[in-house]
């Protein structure tokens, strides 16, 4: 195995915790539109529209529902199950009021800054991540990622993950060599597999996946402490 010197990042859930954001917004918001009660409380309409957002994004993966088709589907699934009535152009409206809300709750780590800062003395990096790229940019803007490293973001190079250009295009452009090359990520399916044919060196974060990438970690703290000691 040779040395490393390159790490590619992913983003949402990776470096930037987004479901702890993902879960803050909907709360807040659901919190200002509805009125719950010992009959139906913040904690039960959560778990159900977690369920929904889980089962449409499954079938975004299977090529059935785009991205837009499934934020809204989720809101329209979670209001018809409490039988709470809408209109449509609130269901439309609703994924804007959430990354509204989304960006005014984003708090700099200061502690993960500075780490991910020491590690960059050492080993180029860069982050990749899926989505548009506003949406994207401002995450990594009000977390305190802006213009530290080179930013690959599939509404602007057009690959989207797993597709294998999402990591042919950083490896070019960079100059990097994969077998010098760790990938970190949380998803198996677009972060490990696909780098892994790549011939890059691969880190899963996340619970364990059975050995299928070449270092597993529980958490983002457990990998930066791990490279961070690594001769």
């Amino acid at each position: 195995m040779k040395k490393i010197r390159n790490i590619i990042f992913d983003w949402d859930n990776t470096l930037f915790p987004f479901k702890k954001y993902w879960e803050i917004a909907h709360r807040r918001i659901f919190l200002d539109l509805f009125d719950f009660d010992e009959q139906l409380t913040i904690d039960d309409f959560m778990e159900i529209f977690s369920r929904f957002d889980e089962q449409v994004w499954n079938e975004v993966y299977a090529g059935n529902l785009t991205a837009q088709e499934a934020r809204e589907e989720r809101v329209r699934l979670t209001l018809d199950h409490f039988g709470i009535s809408y209109k449509e152009i609130f269901v439309r409206n609703f994924f804007d009021i959430f990354l509204t809300t989304l960006m005014k709750e984003i708090r700099q780590d200061e502690q993960l800054l500075t780490r991910i800062k020491k590690l960059s003395e050492r080993y180029k990096i860069v982050i990749l991540s899926n989505g548009e790229s506003w949406e994207q940019r401002e995450k990594i803007r009000q977390f305190g990622f802006e213009s530290l490293f080179p930013v690959y973001i599939s509404g602007e190079t057009g690959f989207v993950k797993p597709d294998f250009r999402a990591f042919e295009n950083i490896l070019i452009a960079e100059n990097f060599l994969p077998d010098e090359t760790l990938m970190v990520g949380d998803l198996i399916e677009h972060d490990i597999l696909p780098a892994q044919q790549l011939g890059l060196l691969t880190a899963f974060i996340g619970k364990t996946t059975g050995k299928i990438a070449d270092f597993e970690f529980l958490t983002l703290d457990d990998f930066l402490y791990w490279i961070e000691n690594r001769i």
